[in-house]
């Protein structure tokens, strides 16, 4: 299943508003920047993957699993917030499950995540 396109940051302004307006978060593979933006009704991405973590294969390796994390958990992803992921040079390294632990993390940290109700976490 594909994540829709209106889900994806496309503009430079959006991801330099994220940068200066928004707050970010270091983790071993990522930089999770998000800033809340007041008319969406879902959440917005954005993905860096810089020259320096390889060629073209090796970045777009890491822009696959970035998406496949975000597609993952997009149910318990907040409305409202434009997010920017930024690999760090450890990225190329990385599975699946590194990437999606280490976003999961930060995003917990930054409140991006609604929390369960307690009706639905009870069998």
């Amino acid at each position: 299943m594909r994540l829709p396109s209106s889900l994806r940051m496309k503009l430079a302004r959006d991801f330099a508003r994220v940068k200066t307006q928004g707050s970010s978060q270091a983790g071993k593979f990522l930089v999770l920047g998000a800033l809340k933006t007041e008319g969406l009704e879902e959440f917005q991405f954005g993905l860096i993957t810089g020259a320096k973590l390889g060629k073209a294969v090796v970045r777009n390796r890491i822009r696959r699993l970035l998406r496949e994390v975000i597609r993952a958990h997009r149910a318990e992803i907040m409305p409202g917030w434009q997010m920017v992921l930024i690999a760090r040079w450890r990225a190329p390294q990385a599975t699946l499950e590194d990437l999606e632990r280490d976003w999961l993390r930060l995003a917990r940290r930054m409140n991006l995540l609604q929390t369960p109700s307690p009706a639905a976490a009870a069998p």
